[in-house]
């Protein structure tokens, strides 16, 4: 039978793996750059010349792969507190405060690669309204910290 715990579990594995994928494509990134670069369709392209991406993508890829595995390490975090029964605490507070900035920081690269791949300003705006949700959750568990901390000096 599904419960809470097999859910927190499988959050956590799949937090793991997709660090592990974060690292392993790190490797590839210059492949990646180059086949896109290959590939990429005038239909994509932005209003920079494709020739003139490899570099900024590489650069790209790199900065958003190193901002995702800090998001994902705050996500574990954040887990591993939840773990322990520990949800409304200032630590987890943080880590959600972190992850939003990491991503809002992600969708600004990307929304500045989007000068030379349309399809990467998109991608950035999904970040970004990604990061937003995430400030709102943040703002939700700041409220319930303190109405926790203000009922746990009330008898």
């Amino acid at each position: 039978m599904w419960n809470n715990n097999k859910s927190l579990f499988l959050s956590r594995v799949l937090t793991i793996t997709a660090a592990g994928v974060a690292i392993f494509v790190a490797f590839f990134i210059p492949t990646i750059a180059e086949w896109y670069q290959y590939m990429m369709t005038v239909e994509a392209a932005g209003i920079l010349d494709r020739e003139t991406m490899y570099v900024p993508m590489c650069i790209t890829l790199y900065v958003c792969d190193a901002l995702a595995l800090g998001a994902l390490w705050n996500l574990h975090v954040l887990l591993g507190n939840i773990s322990r029964d520990e949800v409304f605490i200032p630590k987890n507070t943080s880590c959600l405060r972190r992850i939003s900035w990491l991503c809002m920081g992600a969708g600004s690269v990307c929304i500045i690669f989007g000068l030379w791949s349309s399809i990467f300003a998109f991608v950035g705006m999904v970040a970004i309204m990604f990061g937003l949700i995430m400030r709102v959750l943040k703002n939700v568990f700041e409220k319930a910290v303190e109405i926790k901390s203000e009922n746990d000096f009330t008898i």
